[in-house]
């Protein structure tokens, strides 16, 4: 069986790597194996990686970074006279990692497993599996971040022992070695995820921000030299691209040196200005004001530890390990904050770069048979839900079917019932998110099942399964009737019935379900006014009534037809009595 590689595909840097007897292992492209996940035009070059990079700061505008916050977006990236998707420059990065591959090792990379951020949207995996085809190569999984490292650490672990630990901890209770918390801030992302670790990988509880990463520290930094550039210079670059490029290459350069110096100096000339001239900044920044200055940021991340420890029902003294992954974990404040959470637990030494991409070639090893002794399980960051009307049919809500932080892969169902008699069409919106209002979740997709004609509080079962690259799967069926849907979400591009497909559809009926829609229609208007009545009404006769003419009403739609005409009358009538009291 051919090798299944490992692609970590960052948003400031990205890695390949392979299982070699067994050990994963980084292939060093552009010489150390970390490559700037960066694009740019030479003339009519597409340059990628470290050429990239270097040609970035000089060619702002002929160059993308950080391409990664966009995937799962609509937004449009232009390179010269053209523009791509972000799924095109991404597969750019996915298509140099591999053909570097095969020049450095001399096999063709076919197949790969891709990692993506834990809290990552279905839109945004969905990108990721796109970027992979448009790159040419077979995606056998997408795999969350914190999970890879997590298992790179693992393998380490049984292969070499207990690595070297930035703190000698006082020894720790036996169950806390059973629980791991990977911290992964890289430089466009950040993820929390809690572990059970032992023959079986479990992930407990993952969580995190999608927009909050390295970049986010450079734009202080660059802010600080803004303010700087303009108080001695006299001169604004704020919206002025080319100087904001080298503003953030002198920023990106500061930060690093700050994860190892106390203080900085910096010191950059001839830094464009839109008038055609030049300024220079020149000034010491110390690790201390660095600090202060994004103290906010590692409070966001302290936020998201907190949740995923809720989540997981655990408290800090039960971790055992504090794994760090992402460059931005050199930041010595990250280590102390956790220290501080934490205690006793160890912080194992392992590279923060390279730990993703080596436990992505893990799972390469495990899919395709390689005797590596891991098995993972993880879970579903987010929870899916139909919308649905709410018991008094008052308004829409989303109903929870696979609730987030559920074990990958599962199925879920969950019986729902038609409104109306003869109800033609069942609306089926599945939405992403927390929220029990549809408004403040994301719709991922949509479609509608067409329904045979039947009596109102029909049952129709709703399943979706989450499989293991996190990409949602729906089935819809009229129970008792040959009526089903099945669809593959696309969040990007949700498979729906357009309303010229719903017209399609109406128009298809025979004269015999088109009178029926017409009479649910109007049989919908009164049972859901009956009932909106009753809901409002005191208790006492005249509800009581109004209750018993109802269930008379939807039992003769179901049992006998003939008596409809005459029991809808009196219902009709005791609505436009209560109508007018009201007015």
């Amino acid at each position: 069986m051919s090798k299944i590689y490992g692609i970590d595909l960052g948003t400031t840097n990205s890695c390949i790597s392979v299982l070699k007897d067994g050990k994963p292992y980084t292939i060093p492209v552009d010489g150390n194996g970390i490559v700037p996940s960066v694009v740019s035009l030479d003339g009519s070059n597409l340059l990628v990686g470290r050429k990239a990079w270097n040609r970035a700061a000089a060619f702002p505008e002929q160059s993308i970074r950080s391409v990664k916050r966009l995937m799962g977006t609509t937004e449009k990236l232009k390179l010269g006279n053209k523009d791509y998707d972000p799924e095109d420059i991404s597969a750019m990065i996915l298509r140099y990692l591999c053909d570097e591959a095969l020049r450095i090792e001399g096999h063709e990379v076919e197949k790969v497993v891709i990692t993506v951020p834990a809290y990552f949207s279905d839109a945004q995996r969905r990108a990721t599996m796109e970027a992979g085809k448009r790159a040419g190569l077979t995606v056998e999984r997408i795999i969350n971040e914190p999970t890879a490292a997590a298992l790179f650490y693992d393998h380490v672990l049984a292969s070499d022992g207990e690595p070297e630990s930035k703190n000698s901890a006082e020894a720790l209770p036996k169950e806390a070695s059973q629980y791991a918390l990977v911290y992964d801030l890289g430089g466009g992302t950040f993820d929390v995820s809690v572990l059970h670790m032992g023959e079986i990988i479990e992930v407990l509880a993952s969580t995190g921000d999608t927009h909050l990463g390295g970049d986010d520290f450079d734009k202080r930094i660059v802010r600080h030299l803004l303010h700087e550039i303009k108080e001695k210079e006299k001169v604004d670059l704020e919206d002025y691209v080319p100087a904001l490029a080298r503003l953030n290459a002198v920023a990106e350069r500061a930060k690093i040196s700050l994860s190892e110096k106390a203080s900085v100096r910096v010191e950059e000339t001839r830094i464009p200005t839109p008038k055609g001239k030049s300024c220079t900044v020149s000034m010491e920044f110390s690790r201390e004001e660095f600090e202060a200055m994004t103290e906010d940021f590692v409070d966001r991340t302290v936020a998201s530890v907190e949740k995923a420890m809720e989540e997981a029902k655990l408290s800090p003294d039960k971790i055992g390990k504090v794994l760090l992954v992402g460059g931005m974990t050199r930041m010595p404040a990250i280590a102390a904050r956790l220290e501080q959470i934490f205690g006793g637990a160890r912080m194992p030494v392992v590279d923060p770069d390279l730990s993703v991409s080596n436990g992505a070639s893990i799972q390469g090893g495990i899919i395709s048979g390689e005797n590596c002794e891991q098995i993972l399980v993880d879970v579903t960051p987010h929870t899916l839900s139909l919308e649905s009307l709410t018991y008094d049919y008052e308004q829409l809500e989303c109903s929870p079917i696979i609730p987030r932080n559920t074990q990958i892969p599962v199925t879920r169902a969950r019986t729902f019932a038609t409104v109306s008699h003869h109800q033609r069409i069942a609306e089926l919106k599945v939405y992403q998110g927390e929220s029990r209002f549809p408004a403040d979740n994301t719709l991922i997709g949509e479609t509608y099942l067409e329904l045979a004609p039947a009596e109102a509080h029909c049952p129709i079962l709703v399943e979706y399964s989450y499989d293991l690259t996190g990409i949602v799967h729906l089935v819809a069926e009229q129970k008792g009737y040959s009526r089903k849907t099945e669809i593959r979400i696309d969040s990007r591009n949700p498979q729906l019935f357009s309303s010229q497909g719903l017209q399609e559809i109406e128009d298809g009926a025979d004269d015999e379900d088109e009178e029926a829609e017409e009479q649910a229609i109007a049989i919908n208007f009164v049972t859901q006014r009956a009932r909106n009545l009753i809901s409002k009404m005191q208790d006492g006769e005249k509800k009581n009534a109004l209750a018993e003419a109802l269930a008379r009403y939807e039992k003769a739609l179901v049992d006998d037809d003939s008596l409809v005409d005459e029991i809808e009358d009196e219902l009709l009538a005791l609505i436009e009595e209560e109508a007018l009291e009201e007015e």
